[in-house]
């Protein structure tokens, strides 16, 4: 043994500066009232065979969620990840969904004081005594415990049901009374415990859902961002309104370009539907695909568009425009549809043809909203994972420096972790470098920049920066305090919808 050589020197490792604020994954978050997802909650899925074994291969969820899967974009890259959340378009009450274990008649037929403890609403109830010896079948236990069940008091108890989901294999309970209340099983503690043998103690498949009343749309869209904003767009499964979908559009323009809200719309309801939401930025409606079979979901495209861009890579930013997908159906086939859906900035899947050849792809890649905010998809998408990296890395400094200080050095080290964004956003695309610019452009960034080579630097490096130490008074403690604050104009990047060309034979 020696005398521990830290006693004299001791050396620290760690990481320096490391990334511990990430930035956003940009996948689809589809809204559900699919009752297997329990109410103010989300589940993220990375391939369409986990959304399958979690709603069943017969779901809308997972019918989605095999084209998005399966798409691959110009990149060669694919969307990674589909969340869905709970949107709670009616009451419903306390439910389980038992563990999907194996189940044996012979299991029950040897229990006579089986037991087991629930607690709905503050509410708790033991029963015990539970004789199965007679069972004829695993429905007929399910009959048993229900019984057990509604002898207790309070509709929530008397008109509850108990049932076992054989294409499931679960037991499964709701509540009699569809309001808010939470749920949860214990071990009674005396006879034979049932709550584990069941499938509603424990188990990776075990769902207990708590009851909830109605949840507006905006409701719902808040509490989901709020748990978790890990999405880069959204749309729901439930057919809505034009007033639900409205509601959903303030509530995406609200958030000045965070995510985008891509909801399909029928040709009955183009024109009532563009003059209800056109002045809603983030909004992308698509046309719907003629019916056929399976149905076809014409706008998750440019959800999948999104997902599968990845900006750490090499001019990896995409047109959302001439993007195919297999397994969408043309529904815009004439000149004479396709000027009335780009009038009302309807997007679609259209065709085309040359040499007998047909080319189908979407089109045409808009937003909704008025001129301050971007309304084409991609620089909508750029813009929000420029926010999102920029957002990253400044919690980032602060959170692996000492301090910054309210100086020129302060201003330095922001200004440098500003600048390793904007160089990657000029990697991958999302800046664009040497774009001519108008004489208006070049009037405003000389307006707020008061310098009068800005758009030269606008123009020749795709941006320009400032970051200045600005004193502020808080308005919670009344102190006063630093915050830094920067300025970036950047160059967008556009575009080719057209090309024109003039031919001439001599």
């Amino acid at each position: 043994m020696t005398i521990s050589f830290t006693r004299y020197i001791d050396i620290s490792s760690a990481v320096a500066a490391a990334n511990v604020v990430t930035v956003r994954n940009y996948g689809e978050r589809l809204f559900t009232d699919n009752d297997l997802l329990t109410p103010q909650s989300f589940i993220e899925f990375s391939s369409s065979s986990q959304v399958g074994a979690y709603f069943g291969t017969s779901s809308t969820e997972y019918l989605r969620s095999v084209p998005y899967f399966a798409w691959i974009s110009k990149n060669n890259t694919k969307p990674t990840l589909l969340s869905f959340a709970r949107w709670v378009d009616t009451a419903v009450a306390p439910m389980i969904f038992g563990n999907i274990q194996p189940q044996l008649l012979a299991t029950y037929t040897a229990i006579t004081t089986g037991s087991f403890q629930m607690t709905i609403g503050g509410v708790t109830n033991t029963f015990t005594g539970l004789d199965f010896s007679a069972a004829t079948s695993l429905t007929n236990v399910a009959s048993i415990i229900q019984t057990a069940i509604n002898g207790a008091s309070g509709t929530m108890w008397t008109a509850a049901t108990v049932t076992y989901d054989a294409s499931r294999g679960s037991f499964n309970f709701v509540g009699g009374s569809a309001i808010t209340a939470t749920i949860s099983v214990a071990v009674a503690g005396s006879g034979v415990d049932i709550a584990s043998l069941i499938g509603w103690l424990t188990g990776t498949t075990l769902i207990i859902a708590n009851g909830s009343a109605v949840e507006t749309i905006t409701t719902t869209l808040t509490d989901s961002f709020s748990a978790s904003n890990n999405f880069g767009s959204f749309d729901f499964i439930p057919s809505l309104t034009l007033d639900q979908v409205t509601e959903a559009a303030v509530w995406t323009n609200g958030l000045d370009v965070e995510v985008m809200y891509l909801p399909q719309v029928s040709s009955a309801n183009a024109s009532s539907w563009n003059a209800a939401l056109s002045g809603y930025s983030g909004v992308g409606l698509t046309l719907s695909s003629p019916p056929s079979t399976p149905v076809q979901y014409p706008q998750q495209l440019p959800a999948q568009i999104f997902a599968a861009t990845n900006y750490l890579g090499t001019n990896s930013v995409q047109n959302y425009m001439f993007q195919t997908d297999p397994s969408l159906t043309a529904s815009v086939t004439t000149d004479t549809a396709a000027n009335t859906y780009d009038a009302l900035r309807i997007n679609y899947y259209g065709n085309t043809q040359t040499a007998g050849q047909t080319i189908s792809f979407y089109q045409r890649g808009l937003l909704f909203g008025t001129t301050e905010f971007p309304v084409d998809m991609n620089t909508f998408a750029n813009e929000i994972w420029l926010k999102d990296a920029n957002g990253a890395a400044l919690m980032t400094l602060l959170l692996t420096q000492a301090k910054v200080s309210a100086n020129a050095q302060g201003v330095s080290q922001i200004t440098a972790t500003l600048q390793a964004v904007i160089n990657q956003a000029i990697v991958n695309g999302v800046i664009s470098v040497g774009k001519v610019l108008t004489q208006a452009q070049i009037t405003f960034i000389t307006t707020v920049t008061n310098d009068v080579n800005a758009w030269q630097q606008v123009q020749n490096s795709g941006y320009w920066l400032n970051v200045q130490i600005v004193p502020y008074t808080n308005p919670i403690t009344n102190e006063t305090e630093y915050k830094a604050v920067y300025t970036l104009i950047y160059s967008k990047d556009d575009d080719v919808r057209k090309v024109e060309g003039q031919q001439t034979l001599i």
